[in-house]
């Protein structure tokens, strides 16, 4: 690619992803028909769905909003919707992709609550790649394997989908979760809480204190929160999702460092560059330049 604004988005449509809210793919098979029809999976792209990557052969790392992962044969990878990621030729990825609309999601994560796409801020407690024990590998296939043949029954097993669904991320959460084991059910929904909140008011509130007041706790019992749930301060949590929002506008949408500045709340210019170097060891405009080839 010439130009980072090039980067697209790559949508998937289906009859059964329109009539049921969930698809079950092959993953080989969905890469080469990407790119029989014009798409390129091998290089950056935002993903229009929830999406989960089920691993049974390849190995390597795969890229997630400027971070990457290594994974191997029995994990699974965690994709939120509008996330920037990228596939890898090399490593000849095969397993099953799981693709799952904002209204299937909602409905099934009503029945459950862990939240299990993290997006990449957040990955500070929780890594996007889940290695599976022997066991659990064996069960996630199981389950994917019996979602694949209900949705196969037509819309009408939709909720038995759902169920499936629902069971099979109980059993990934509780493997995923066991670092939070110490921390209460009120921890872990507060400390979602501000996840939330920093998601909806990162451009215009970037100081820890004014989320304690939105969340009427104190400072100090929100710093708390965080070192109690990921090891990082409130402050450390929003810098990282701002840092990760302005690396997006400059290298996947192609805005000029001043555009950027404008559109993540800096009237001052030179705040927002001592802000990125101070966050990342480089100026704005030399991250753009190393990520415009």
């Amino acid at each position: 690619m010439d130009k980072v604004d090039d980067i697209p988005s790559i949508t998937y449509d289906s009859p059964q992803l329109r009539d049921t809210g969930m698809d079950i793919l092959d993953l080989e098979a969905f890469l080469q028909d990407l790119c029989n029809h014009g798409a390129n999976p091998y290089q950056p792209h935002r993903i229009s769905h929830f999406c989960l990557i089920f691993v049974e052969q390849g190995e390597g790392e795969h890229y997630i909003d400027f971070h990457s992962y290594p994974y191997k044969p029995g994990c699974v990878i965690f994709l939120n919707k509008y996330q920037i990621h990228t596939f890898n030729r090399e490593n000849k990825i095969k397993g099953k992709l799981v693709l799952m609309t904002r209204e299937f999601f909602a409905a099934g994560a009503a029945n459950i609550r862990t939240s299990y796409f993290v997006p990449a801020h957040q990955t500070l407690s929780a890594f996007p790649i889940l290695h599976l024990s022997g066991a659990l590998n064996e069960s996630t296939r199981a389950m994917l394997s019996e979602m694949t043949r209900a949705l196969n029954e037509g819309p009408d097993s939709r909720v038995i989908v759902q169920l499936l669904l629902s069971a099979m991320m109980l059993k990934l959460a509780k493997q995923r979760e066991g670092h939070l084991a110490h921390l209460s059910e009120q921890q872990k929904d507060r400390y979602g809480e501000f996840l939330r909140l920093v998601d909806e008011h990162f451009t215009e509130i970037r100081e820890a204190s004014q989320y304690a007041q939105l969340m009427h706790i104190s400072y100090k019992c929100l710093n708390q929160l965080c070192k109690a749930c990921c090891g990082h301060t409130a402050k450390q949590l929003i810098d990282f999702r701002i840092i990760l929002e302005i690396k997006r506008k400059l290298a996947m949408d192609g805005l000029s460092v001043q555009d950027a500045a404008f559109e993540m709340g800096f009237e001052d210019i030179t705040h927002f560059i001592k802000y990125f170097k101070r966050h990342t060891g480089k100026t704005p405009a030399a991250f753009k330049r190393e990520h415009e080839g």
